[in-house]
């Protein structure tokens, strides 16, 4: 994705001699200098209206839509609002606030997080300011990651430095990154810096320049071209050309694939006067997402991207990358690095109540998040606009059907061959404990947990899921102690008596198949717990269901808690079921790539 980007980078990054410039962030947020701007109606006076996009690829569909970033009445998207429409790239939140407030611009581009982050302040200034989210614009999916040196697992995180794009997108995923490791915002220091990525070569003020540059930083949230420079190509860094020695990418948004989402929203007080204005402004760019999806899903299909799309894409690989010959950079980057969101894609976003990473359960994480690094004061959500789906888009008023669920992995081997590469990275593990020789579980029993593992499962869409079976060695340590003794029999005691049985003592090789296969079935019995769940807690139908990220291994008696266990306590903790959740980054099957852009 966007390759330019990453060979600027790369050139500049060995330029570089100042200090980190940190910023401190602003607590509240609603102190900000944005929020100092004077409360002015939206300026339409001029005959046009403005729109801020950012530097997104999905950012591209706005300005198709508008046939470029000037006004133009002609446009498919003026002829929608009822007016012209003039596009801004603002990629300054702060900037955005300001010209929301002063009634420059109706509108405020970003991520969930960041409208959240601004609700509590320009409520605060007045009602009619009120973020009202009007469209899902896309998910980041491989765009953005997080990379780290000398750590195996995010929860050792746990007392290092962190450094991370003030008021930017990237704070959404270090929030979910904290939260799933267990982490509580004390139990880091966070960094801040004002840029995304390099802009000024004599300036360090961007998380992968700063990381470079300050070792005291174990983890940066980075766009993922940085990422590749700090880690050798997506490998471990050597500390030449401008990788840093150990560090490596923990993962990306291709793993954690419901965490940054990208939207827009309105002013209130505009959202009120303006329904239909506000309505033809979603519709139009809904109805450009689904023609570059249809696109999109060709090229997918292992066709050629046609001559015709390409010539579409020029002039947004122009704004994206900054260069028009990019496009097929830019293709990929629309088509693999994000996801358009779709009609669907919103309904199941605003509207799906079982959906754990949809709007609701999204904002309000992050704002609980802001509230407790004192980024607000309150965790306060934005409002939405609750289109009806089915028929605010739809001349024909049609049902927006189910989305099928589409197998990540085609084969079991494919899962777990991902599984067992060198390079997965552990994020999240979770244990069930079973009695002894038992391999059943319900989820009823573990409803906590499996909501947990729901929610996560769900947000990290591109991770891998390995059930790990395990069954005591205590046994297995008795039957090798005896035969090393050259006995061919033992003596059990007859429960409740001081009666010795003798038995035949089993071979070794029996024991660990019949402790392979229970441990196996303790594997498979939590995905069919899982299954069960998904069916009857969470009302998934089989067609929403994919399991296919599913690896079940029995690990037998090979990876005990306790090698030499010697009291029942530590016995019962052999005896246990994992849910293990791995980013395999480089194993993670995508839909096309360069070779299908001929």
């Amino acid at each position: 994705m966007h390759k330019s980007l990453a060979l600027f980078s790369a050139l500049l990054s060995g330029w570089l001699t100042a200090a980190p410039e940190y910023v401190e962030i602003d607590k509240p947020f609603s102190t900000s200098y944005a929020f100092k701007t004077q409360v002015q109606p939206v300026n339409t006076g001029r005959g046009r209206l403005e729109v801020p996009i950012i530097t997104w690829a999905a950012d591209g569909i706005t300005i198709d839509a508008n046939n470029g970033m000037k006004p133009d009445p002609n446009s498919r998207l003026a002829k929608a609002v009822g007016m012209p429409l003039e596009i801004k790239v603002n990629d300054d939140f702060e900037s955005q606030i300001e010209n929301y407030i002063s009634g420059r611009s109706p509108f405020l581009r970003g991520t969930v997080g960041m409208i959240t982050q601004a609700t509590e302040g320009l409520q605060a200034l007045s009602s009619d300011l009120e973020p009202v989210v009007i469209l899902q614009l896309s998910w980041s999916t491989g765009a953005d990651g997080f990379v780290a040196k000398d750590i195996k697992t995010l929860s050792e995180l746990k007392g290092k430095s962190i450094v991370v794009q003030k008021n930017g997108p990237h704070l959404d995923l270090v929030q979910v990154l904290l939260q799933d490791a267990g982490l509580k915002p004390e139990d880091v220091t966070l960094k801040f810096v004002k840029d995304i990525t390099m802009i000024d070569e004599n300036k360090i003020s961007d998380p992968a320049s700063a990381f470079r540059e300050d070792s005291s930083i174990t983890g940066a949230a980075c766009i993922y071209p940085d990422i590749l420079t700090l880690t050798a190509g997506g490998n471990v860094g050597t500390g030449a050309e401008d990788s840093v020695k150990g560090a490596r990418p923990i993962l990306s948004t291709r793993t954690a694939s419901r965490v940054v989402a990208d939207v827009y929203a309105v002013r209130k007080d505009f959202f009120q006067s303006n329904r239909e204005m506000v309505h033809g402004f979603v519709s139009e760019l809904l109805a450009t997402q689904a023609s570059f999806m249809s696109e999109l899903d060709a090229v997918k299909n292992k066709k050629s991207a046609s001559a015709e799309f390409k010539k579409r894409c020029a002039p947004l690989a122009q704004f994206a990358l900054q260069d028009s010959g990019a496009v097929n950079d830019f293709i990929l980057w629309l088509g693999v690095d994000s996801e358009l969101a779709g009609l669907a894609g919103n309904r199941s976003f605003f509207a799906d109540t079982k959906n754990p990473v949809g709007f609701a359960p999204t904002a309000q994480r992050t704002a609980t998040y802001f509230q407790s690094i004192g980024n607000l004061t309150t965790a306060v959500i934005p409002s939405v606009a609750n289109w009806d789906y089915n028929s605010d888009f739809s001349t024909k008023g049609t049902v927006i059907p189910v989305k099928k669920a589409k197998p990540a992995f085609a084969t079991p081997a494919a899962v777990r061959n991902a599984a067992s590469k060198q390079d997965a990275s552990e994020l999240f593990r979770y244990t069930f404990q079973f009695p002894a020789n038992a391999a059943e579980i319900k989820w009823q029993d573990y409803r906590s947990t499996f909501d947990t593992l729901y929610d996560t499962v769900y947000r990290y869409g591109g991770a891998v899921v390995q059930l790990r079976g395990h069954s005591d060695n205590f046994f297995y340590n008795f039957a090798l102690m005896k035969h090393q003794q050259g006995a061919t029999t033992y003596k059990q005691r007859k429960p409740g008596t001081n009666e010795f049985i003798e038995k035949p003592l089993p071979k070794l090789e029996q024991l660990r198949g019949s402790s392979k296969r229970l441990s196996y079935d303790r594997a498979f019995s939590v995905k069919r717990a899982y299954a069960s769940y998904l069916r009857e807690a969470i009302g998934l139908t089989a067609a929403e269901i994919d399991l296919s990220r599913f690896d079940v291994k029995g690990m037998g008696i090979t990876d005990p808690v306790h090698a030499k266990p010697t009291s029942p306590a530590q016995r019962a903790e052999n005896m246990r079921g994992e849910m293990v959740i791995f980013a395999v980054e480089s194993e993670i099957s995508l839909d096309f790539g360069m070779d299908d852009l001929q």
